[in-house]
């Protein structure tokens, strides 16, 4: 019986790098994330000025973020879109440059404010374990150690008045991300 190749490393790094950036749950994205991954925001004047960007979350912070957002953000036609996937198969670093279409979810009993999809072009820098932090061995053990959000801060805040007229008043205290920028 022949052997199956492995995949290489470099199409494990990109696979684990589409994922993060198109997940089909909350689950997915935490079980590519290594236990002790961390998240935050990038570009250091908009993350030094916004209060509700200046989180370095773990993996459950993580999870509250999106479950948090969520409660306000959809994602509208057509979805997501992956502009470029670049992999640094020597430094393990991934760089995504995508576009998420997302609108402000309706608020049930009340009339829709406004409808507009909102593009927001974002980055995302993800680093990779190193073989010593791999659970396992092999690539099946690698994981994302640390994701970057670098968010479209026009676009974010867009969103959040949209979300803000929508629900009648401000975002909950427990939201983080570009949302809670105002324009």
């Amino acid at each position: 019986m022949e052997s199956v190749p492995s995949i290489s490393l470099y199409a494990k790094l990109r696979e684990l790098a589409l994922a993060h950036a198109q997940p089909d749950s909350v689950e997915q994205i935490l079980s590519i994330r290594h236990p002790s991954a961390i998240h935050a925001w990038g570009h250091n004047n908009l993350v030094q000025r916004n209060p509700g960007l200046q989180d370095r979350m773990d993996n459950a912070a993580f999870a509250r973020h999106l479950a948090s957002t969520g409660r306000y953000i959809t994602n509208a036609p057509p979805g997501e879109t992956v502009h470029d996937v670049i992999v640094d198969e020597w430094k393990r670093v991934a760089v995504v440059r995508m576009s998420y279409y997302l609108q402000a979810k309706k608020v049930e009993g009340k009339e829709a404010e406004d409808s507009e999809v909102v593009e927001n072009d974002l980055i995302w820098t993800l680093k990779f374990t190193q073989e010593a932090e791999q659970e396992t061995s092999g690539l099946d053990g690698v994981r994302i150690i640390e994701s970057v959000e670098y968010i479209d801060a026009s676009a974010s805040a867009r969103l959040g008045t949209l979300v803000r007229a929508q629900i009648g008043g401000e975002i909950g205290d427990d939201v983080r991300g570009g949302i809670v920028l105002k324009e």
